[in-house]
């Protein structure tokens, strides 16, 4: 019976792997999030743009204009950081996805062993059992010869 050394390392690092799949995840939808923030607030701003195109064209009072012009400022700044902050977000994705590749070649490599170290068990063991036939064989030959 095969019995693997490392098992209970293999399944270590199969929990660890496990962790960073929920960690890339978790960075995954928060970045979802943060893309749905931003096509909102660029919706948004679209709108009011052409809010102020229009009153533009019939109205003439500068404090509505200026209080028009600085909300989409203010909006401008606001799409500039979520475009950072998304920015940020892809750039820990792709960290956490460089440690899960890390954490996959780990515990690739050690089934990788896991196996040649099975398939070297079941060659020693046909072995021992050929050898065994081969006794038992030549036992029963040298019985038959001497009776």
């Amino acid at each position: 019976m095969f019995k693997f050394r490392l098992q209970s390392v293999l399944d270590h690092r199969k929990r660890q792997e496990q962790e960073k799949q929920r960690e890339v995840a978790l960075v995954n939808a928060e970045q979802f999030l943060a893309r749905g923030v931003l096509a909102t607030l660029e919706e948004g701003r679209a709108e009011n743009a052409a809010a102020l195109t229009a009153l533009l064209g019939t109205a003439h009072d500068p404090k509505v204009l200026r209080l028009y012009d600085d909300f989409l400022q203010g909006r401008d700044a606001d799409i500039r950081w979520k475009t950072r902050e998304l920015e940020q977000i892809g750039e820990r994705l792709r960290a956490k996805q460089l440690e899960l590749q890390e954490y996959l070649r780990r515990r690739k490599a050690l089934e990788i062993y896991r196996a040649r170290m099975k398939e070297a068990y079941e060659k020693e063991e046909k072995r021992r059992e050929v050898k065994f036939t081969d006794e038992v064989a030549q036992m029963m030959w040298f019985r038959e010869q001497v009776q």
